[in-house]
């Protein structure tokens, strides 16, 4: 019967042992929609709405290592079934790098693709008169808007990524991005150049050049006087760091006034605040150890007594990063962050008048990665940080782990989330795997984001199903030539999960699947979701009356053939059992794998037994 089990396991020998608990949820008869939205790995999602259809453009990975691979689109018309097919920009091995991130935009009849070469931190665009292209680059000169350092000054080439083009309601566009810095800067007209001054929408800081430790600040306050107090808010939040503070009065010989040097669990979150009785003109704070991230300074306040002594006071340090980065950005008006723990996938939403920068926080590779926002009534701001601003995050049992770098559907008058979460089971691709999930938005009446509840059901059909005819393999018995392990068996190529699959145990060739469809059936056509969707595999699918004679169906085995997703091959057979053998991947160093294989019967009743 459909609904939430929890099973208990207890194991022992006689003399120990152990329990364990289980859920699982049982789903009604029928079609399943549910979360993951996507077969695949496909993180970053960028969703879009036009001329009846739904579009997710997002970063495809195509191995185990967490290999980037080529641009693809998903489409839709009712946002359960989704079909996937390459373009051709930007051509995969020949842009000096794979893509992160594309984000899309509608403006003036045309698409225009915002994306992050991988490798070289840049932000490209391309311009095409249809959502799936055929796209080319907008610059004509063939150069990205933002490159490296480009207009922005201070900022190093890994900060350049995931840029999100918005428009305002008066039509000016404008571009965020940015990963660890957040930046926000308009757009001109055409979109193909910034227009004015880049804003750094986490405030002013100093940088060092460079990760190399240790790195050191000082400050000149002029004349000697009492230190009481020392307030240091170092770049990242979620990062311990360790320093020392001290005081001179000839800047050569020092006095230590703190020293934390050792500190490894004690993180920067709001700041570091260290008190005591010292006297000194110069102030020194050296920082040597940041849990393998680099040094750097939002505000360094300092007290003596209750008086702030230290604004605009000249500065020095070890190193600068450069323009925008000098030491006295660290004792200037703006002491940051005005985005609390800010670390890349800007989305910028518009409601009721109001700003909404949604970002990724935490770390990618952990459990602690999440999405935030924060509010203003400017697009750059200044922002205001909710009490609670955490818009998803890990449930506890962790079936939904890592959520981050999300879009927003705004669809007749509600608003969805599309997110990604890391792959079931969490493992493989370098601990980046991830998948496209989707969730309901909402407001609360003072304008605040109601914390989102990760779904495993998701949000279902947004306009009226297309029918898909009866799977008749589904829930059926299926056998194949080796599993990976327990997480990856046969039988989950047939159960319409996006978040389940059969692998094979090695990258050996060939593999098969064979399904037991419980009876004999007329076949109609058979869809098959790969692995690795942007992949091209050589395969052949048989039929059988016994499972021991078998006929051809479709042979996919002389060449690759284009790669789309689902693969579908319509022939009209009738048939016990039916078996995919795959011969290949494009990437040999893939083993063989199926998200989905569904064989669909000619007649409706035909449905075969759930």
């Amino acid at each position: 019967m459909p609904g939430k089990y929890v099973f208990r396991v207890k194991a022992g020998d006689g003399q120990t042992s152990a329990d364990a608990t289980a859920s699982v949820i049982v789903y009604p008869p029928g079609e399943r929609f549910g979360n993951p939205i996507l077969p695949g790995m496909f993180p970053d999602p960028h969703v879009m709405f036009d001329n009846g259809k739904f579009y997710i453009y997002a970063t495809s990975m195509e191995n185990q290592a967490g290999g980037y691979g080529r641009a693809s689109v998903w489409m839709s018309d009712d946002f359960v079934h989704w079909h996937m097919k390459l373009t051709n920009w930007p051509a995969y091995g020949k842009f000096g790098g794979d893509i992160w991130a594309p984000d899309i935009i509608r403006k003036g009849g045309r698409f225009y693709q915002f994306i992050t070469r991988s490798g070289g931190y840049d932000t490209w665009i391309g311009v095409a008169d249809h959502p799936d292209g055929p796209w080319e680059n907008l610059r004509q000169d063939n150069t990205p808007i933002v490159s490296g350092g480009g207009k922005a000054g201070r900022i190093v080439p890994a900060y350049n990524m995931d840029s999100q083009p918005f428009i305002d309601d008066d039509g000016q566009a404008y571009m965020y991005w940015g990963w660890a810095e957040s930046m926000a800067a308009k757009l001109t007209p055409d979109l193909k150049e910034i227009d004015g001054d880049v804003h750094f929408l986490k405030g002013t800081k100093w940088l060092p050049d460079g990760g190399t430790l240790p790195q050191w600040w000082s400050l000149d306050l002029g004349k000697s006087m009492p230190v009481t107090r020392v307030v240091t808010c170092p770049e990242f939040r979620h990062v311990a760091y360790g320093y020392k503070i001290e005081l001179s009065d000839d800047n050569k010989r020092w006095e230590i006034f703190a020293d934390r040097s050792t500190n490894t669990t004690v993180k920067a979150g709001e700041g570091y605040t260290d008190t005591g009785k010292g006297q000194g003109r110069y102030l020194r704070i050296t920082m040597n150890s940041c849990q393998g991230n680099w040094a750097g300074l939002y505000d360094c306040s300092v007290y003596s007594g209750d008086r702030l002594v230290s604004l605009d006071k000249p500065a020095s340090a070890s190193s600068t990063r450069g323009p925008g980065a000098e030491p006295a950005k660290a004792v200037d008006a703006s002491n940051g962050p005005e985005l609390a723990d800010f670390v890349e996938g800007s989305y910028m939403l518009k409601h009721s008048g109001t700003y909404y920068l949604l970002y990724s926080s935490g770390a990618l590779h952990d459990g602690s990665y999440c999405v935030r926002y924060s509010m203003a009534k400017h697009p750059f701001g200044p922002f205001t940080t909710p009490a609670n601003n955490i818009v998803l995050q890990s449930n506890a049992n962790q079936t939904t782990r890592g959520p981050g770098h999300n879009s927003v559907l705004n669809f007749k008058g509600q608003h969805y989330i599309v997110y990604h979460q890391h792959n079931q089971p969490h493992q493989g691709g370098a601990l980046v795997f991830r998948q496209t999930c989707a969730d309901l938005l909402e407001f609360n009446p003072d304008g605040t984001i109601k914390p989102v509840v990760p779904t495993q059901t998701g949000i279902g059909a947004l306009q009226p199903l297309v029918p898909q005819g009866n799977d008749l393999a589904r829930g059926k018995n299926a056998t194949a030539t080796s599993e990976l392990s327990g997480a990856y068996v046969a039988g989950y190529a047939l159960d319409h999960n996006n978040a389940s699959l059969w692998r094979a145990a090695d990258n050996s060739y060939p593999q098969a699947l064979t399904v037991d469809l419980g009876g004999s059936f007329d076949i109609a056509r058979i869809e098959t979701s790969f692995e690795y969707p942007t992949l091209s595999y050589r395969y052949a699918i048989e039929t059988s009356p016994d499972g021991k004679s078998w006929q051809p169906y479709a042979d996919k085995t002389a060449g690759y053939p284009p790669a789309v997703c689902p693969r579908e091959d319509v022939k009209t057979a009738r048939a016990a059992f039916v078996r995919i053998t795959i011969n290949a991947c494009e990437r040999p160093e893939n083993a063989a794998g199926i998200y989905n294989f569904k064989v669909f019967g000619v007649h409706p009743s035909e449905a075969g037994q759930l």
